[in-house]
């Protein structure tokens, strides 16, 4: 028997080793395919309502006077939080700021109170314009961050588990493919080490 087609005989008699990168190639595009696009879609979405926060300059303490609240349909020309019919309550905020008092309302409104009325929150405010208020831990930047974290380990959960339960069966596929092997060459080597001409019987 030439090399080549020793070696025909051996790739066709080593399908883990095919196994093992069909499966290696199947879990690359499954994990990329779902990873990259997602990371893509979530960049995209917060770029889209990140803001400029360099006027907010001014630290400053505000008080929660109300919550305002609003019927909310579920429409998409509500805000971010706004998911599903019912309640939506805005916070609204009221500092001081050189003499002067001011009541500005929230730029989120969600269906679960952020704040409680009497609540004292650290923001910031505009010295050009004290009128404009940010709330770093409340605007619509950080709920949708907040929310890509939450839902990003879910997502990595249910990408990861058909990974995982893919790699377990084609682990399980390769030893029965393997112990098949190790048989069909014991049966071999039987039949070869036996030499018909030995046959001594009558």
């Amino acid at each position: 028997m030439d090399n080549n087609s020793y070696n025909d005989t051996k790739n066709r008699k080593n399908p883990a080793g095919i196994i093992i990168i069909a499966a290696a190639v199947v879990i690359f595009l499954v994990a990329v395919g779902g990873i990259i696009p997602f990371i893509m879609a979530k960049n995209l979405v917060g770029d889209a309502i990140r803001k400029d926060t360099t006027q907010y300059n001014v630290p400053i303490t505000a008080v929660i006077t109300e919550n305002r609240v609003r019927e909310s349909d579920g429409g998409p020309g509500n805000s971010i939080a706004d998911t599903k019919t019912g309640k939506v309550y805005t916070p609204v905020y009221e500092y001081e700021y050189r003499g002067k008092t001011y009541s500005v309302a929230g730029s989120v409104a969600s269906s679960e109170k952020k704040y409680e009325v009497g609540d004292k929150v650290n923001v910031l405010i505009s010295d050009a314009n004290p009128g404009k208020m940010y709330d770093p831990e409340y605007n619509p930047t950080k709920v949708i961050d907040d929310f890509g974290h939450k839902i990003s380990g879910t997502f990595i959960l249910i990408l990861v588990v058909p990974i995982i339960m893919l790699a377990v069966l084609t682990a399980f596929v390769i030893i029965i493919i393997l112990r098949a092997s190790k048989k069909n060459k014991a049966n071999n080597d039987e039949e070869n080490d036996h030499d018909p001409n030995d046959d001594y019987r009558g």
